[in-house]
């Protein structure tokens, strides 16, 4: 991924509440820095036009300076209020507010903002008069025009966040309306290489090895029931995930034999959690080719369920070459891509997978789900 696609990225995500940033905090502070340099010198523009000082060395000299120093303390103040209240705030509570599809979205951040904003104007002042002694802070607070300028600025702020979430929303509708028809598309395919290389495999062991010919076959008949079942449905629940995917493991294990080795793990209070279907199989799949397969001692692939903070984690774990191993076929990105797009579709903003180095060698792949 390129830094402008980081960068995009990164500012998408600001959009979003959650406890744990993914972007890099080179990124993050190329977006607070974008930031603060923009609103910093729109402001000492506007400042310069009004006072016929735009361009002189007053302007260059105490008026940009000041603006800038300004805008410094608003851009620390919205990094201080939003991050603490993700910080501080339950999990449970950052799902429901990024739940929500209606004015309270647009009321909430609106008072966030303008708060952060008001904090950081004030600090801001109060900074100016101590570095270059202009009283700027007394003469804002008595003037009532400030206090006019300022809430009319603020009503337009809440105008303008109302609308781009209401215009956010409908695009997350339009798009989740397309995601779940690509998904019922996706859903009545199954890898026509999977397929080929299972049946191949059947065929090459009928004349050396019929028995195991035959528990392949069985194996894979078994996988095929679980997976088609789920691809009836627009949903599915995580004990039907699991049988699906221990069918589809128990199949590599009779390719694979001994070099794999698999670990599964399902709370019972957890089996009845309803999700998409074969969310957690391209992980699989990308665990063992990826990770697995290219060692020779072959290795452990764990899949799990847990609650933590009110969200559903399901993780992937292998003991392979890691994400910095080279990758034997293409398409990995694209498998990623499509669970992101559907987690999004279903359970909004709030649904992340994240790709991590696991602990002790290998690749960790996890799923969170905001639990309803």
């Amino acid at each position: 991924m390129t830094f402008t696609e980081e960068f995009t990225q990164a500012l998408r995500h600001q959009r979003v509440l959650m406890k744990r940033r993914p972007d890099r905090w080179q990124v993050r502070l190329a977006v607070y820095m974008t930031w603060l340099l923009g609103f910093g010198i729109f402001f000492a523009v506007v400042s310069g036009l009004q006072t016929g000082r735009l361009g002189s060395t007053p302007w260059w000299l105490d008026d940009l300076p000041g603006h800038m120093v300004v805008s410094l303390c608003i851009t620390v103040c919205f990094f201080l209020g939003y991050r603490g209240f993700e910080r501080l705030a339950p999990q449970p509570w950052l799902d429901t507010i990024m739940g929500w599809r209606d004015w309270r979205s647009g009321l909430f951040f609106s008072a966030l903002s303008i708060g952060c904003s008001l904090t950081g104007l004030l600090i801001g002042l109060a900074a100016v008069d101590a570095l270059w002694g202009s009283g700027e802070l007394g003469r804002a607070l008595g003037k009532p025009g400030f206090w006019t300028e300022f809430f009319l600025v603020s009503a337009v702020i809440t105008l303008i966040i109302g609308l781009r979430y209401r215009a956010r929303w409908k695009q997350e509708q339009m798009q989740a309306r397309v995601t779940e028809a690509q998904l019922k598309l996706l859903q009545g395919q199954i890898e026509p290489h999977f397929l080929f290389n299972t049946l191949a495999n059947v065929q090459s062991l009928i004349d050396f090895d019929p028995e195991r010919a035959k528990q392949m076959l069985e194996r894979f008949t078994d996988y095929l029931r679980a997976s088609l079942g789920q691809l009836r449905g627009d949903s599915t629940t995580l004990a039907q995930e699991f049988a699906m995917l221990e069918a589809y493991l128990a199949l590599m294990q009779l390719r694979m034999g001994e070099r794999l080795r698999v670990e599964l793990s399902l709370p019972p209070e957890l089996a009845s959690v309803a999700l998409p279907p074969l969310l957690a199989q391209p992980l699989v799949e990308n665990a063992i080719h990826h990770g697995l397969e290219p060692q020779i001692a072959g290795g452990t692939v764990a899949v799990s369920a847990r609650r933590v903070d009110g969200r559903l984690w399901i993780e992937v774990a292998d003991d392979g070459q890691g994400l910095d191993g080279p990758k034997r076929r293409s398409g990995n990105g694209v498998a990623l891509d499509n669970i992101r797009a559907r987690l999004t579709a279903r359970f909004g903003p709030g649904a992340l997978l994240e790709l991590l180095p696991r602990d002790g060698g290998g690749t960790l792949a996890r799923i969170q789900i905001p639990l309803q």
